[in-house]
């Protein structure tokens, strides 16, 4: 057992496998598949890192239980980028009827601050009607960044598109050698501080895509324009069943909203379908367009972050780059001026 952090009767622990039959509750059945590789990899990660110490961390799982009683709560979180400097918590749940379910919540979530390796920032989604799992993560620092709205689309029969892209935009796969192209579109469609704090290369976008995965790209100016990326991750509540389709547009190009876009969207969702979307909740547009497409929207999500002010360890005077790390982290300390508006189309 796990010498983690105990709250009277609660005591959290790794997920191991002899934990996997006391987690048969029927909020886990759509993650039991990803829950089993997770404890079956714990050893051999572990010996991993021992061996290759820069090797990128491995997914934090974790569960709560009463002393001598059943498992009561279950946590994942995986690092968003290969330097593990930000996480993203993908599944925070408390089974059963937990007589104190905020104390569950805040004890995995407490501990798991305290154990991801390197962590800097922490990106978290919880649905708008999830009143003990945002309250926790407040409890713990996050603040809401964006409100977004999930989409589910089923089929591809009224996604409006072209039949061709003009000159000289081109419909491409994404690759290793677009990736770059990739990062920039991201970086265009993101405000600064978020984008500081994801912390992102076109390596761990790269890394989080499927195939099928593609760009819009002005071969003149040699930029991606629009994106549909894939997602790897399957861990939304309401989404289990769908894959995650994340789509980006350049603020540059609005006009490619339609036709254009929808030829991108056909072309990523054809293998993929059902396929989930998220858009910020004030932009009319991309919603109304959504719905134009058949797609239906099933739910609306909090996008909150944290960042973790541990100003003694930056070391000291290495130049630019701690300061200008100091510098973003700290404008997220109290007291500090707010952070601009999130993007509104994700």
């Amino acid at each position: 057992m796990d010498s983690g952090l105990q709250s009277k009767n609660l005591q959290v622990e790794t997920l191991q496998w002899r934990h996997l039959p006391l987690l048969g509750a029927c909020e886990l059945a759509p993650f039991q598949t990803q829950l089993q590789l997770l404890a079956l990899r714990d050893s051999p990660e572990q010996l991993l890192h021992w061996l290759l110490p820069k090797r990128p961390p491995a997914p934090l799982a974790l569960v709560a239980r009463e002393l001598g009683g059943p498992i009561c709560g279950v946590l994942v979180a995986v690092p968003t980028n290969r330097r593990g400097s930000c996480w993203r918590l993908d599944l925070l749940q408390c089974l059963g009827a937990a007589s104190s379910p905020l104390a569950i919540a805040s004890l995995l979530l407490k501990e798991a601050l305290e154990r991801a390796p390197g962590a800097i920032s922490w990106m978290a989604r919880r649905e708008i009607s999830d009143e003990i799992g945002l309250a926790a993560l407040r409890e713990q620092g996050f603040q809401p960044l964006q409100q977004q709205q999930i989409w589910l689309l089923k089929e591809l029969g009224q996604v409006e598109s072209c039949e061709a892209i003009a000159e000289p935009l081109e419909l491409q796969p994404l690759t290793g050698s677009n990736g770059a192209l990739l990062l920039q579109l991201e970086l265009t469609a993101t405000p600064s501080q978020l984008r500081q704090l994801q912390d992102l290369r076109s390596e761990d976008l790269l890394d989080d895509a499927q195939a099928g995965s593609c760009l819009l790209v002005d071969r003149q100016r040699h930029q991606a324009v629009a994106g549909a990326r894939l997602l790897r991750r399957r861990w939304g509540a309401t989404t289990e069943l769908a894959t995650e389709l994340e789509l980006s547009l350049h603020p540059g190009w609005r006009q490619l909203l339609g036709p254009p876009l929808g030829l991108l969207l056909r072309q990523a969702a054809a293998q993929a379908l059902p396929v989930s979307i998220r858009c910020d909740s004030r932009n009319a547009q991309g919603l109304a367009w959504l719905e134009q497409q058949g797609a239906e929207a099933i739910s609306e999500e909090l996008v909150l972050a944290r960042s973790l002010w541990r100003r003694q360890e930056l070391v000291q005077a290495p130049g630019l780059a701690s300061r200008t790390l100091e510098r973003i982290v700290g404008q997220w300390q109290p007291g500090q001026r707010p952070l601009p508006e999130a993007m509104r189309w994700d």
